[in-house]
């Protein structure tokens, strides 16, 4: 039990909740704007709105997969030393630097005491899910505002603009952090089996 426990991610579970939440948040809101009918939000209806939001947030993450690659092969050229040596701690001299810098994450991940990269990466999947529902958003409200436009659609339309580039910012600061996160725990492990 504890073992088949300890693969399960918290962090990532909620994650895709607090996405799939979000996004259903934004649909209500938009539901709201043309007049629409919507759903009921009650507590009788809140497992079942759980387990949609959970699934949407899947849904989400899947299309930001696909839409957000990140650059694992443009390494600075310290990073680039630390993968040297890490080829070498791994007997994997021939691989690239991004399956190198896969290897060290995994080592990373097991050794990891304090859950920093786990966090990292767990905000960082975070931000990424919300930059897709707010980009999506914003695309909608683009076009709505085009078609009916007033000036409070173009308010809510720079909005989610706003909040579309907050959250990418977010991403790409939460993605260095594991990225650096990483290999400093790595350069740590293997200092340490070395003493």
């Amino acid at each position: 039990m504890n073992n088949a426990f300890s693969k399960f991610n918290l962090y990532d579970q909620i994650g895709y909740l607090l996405v799939g939440s979000v996004a259903l948040m934004v649909v209500y809101g938009n539901s709201i704007l043309f007049d629409m009918r919507a759903p009921d939000f009650n507590l009788s209806s809140s497992p079942l709105w759980l387990i949609v939001g959970y699934f949407t947030g899947h849904l989400i993450q899947a299309i930001a997969n696909m839409v957000i690659k990140e650059k694992k092969d443009n390494f600075t050229e310290k990073e680039q030393e630390v993968l040297k040596s890490a080829k070498v701690y791994f007997k994997q001299e021939k691989i690239s630097d991004n399956e190198t810098w896969n290897l060290c994450y995994m080592l990373a991940s097991a050794k990891d005491l304090t859950s920093h990269v786990l966090s990292f990466n767990a905000y960082y999947s975070l931000y990424r899910g919300w930059f897709v529902v707010f980009a999506i958003e914003s695309l909608f409200m683009g076009i709505y505002t085009i078609v009916a436009f007033s000036r409070w659609n173009l308010s809510l339309t720079a909005l989610s603009i706003m909040i579309t580039l907050l959250f990418y910012r977010r991403l790409r600061r939460f993605y260095s952090y594991l990225r650096n996160k990483v290999l400093q725990t790595f350069v740590l492990i293997s200092a340490l089996e070395t003493r």
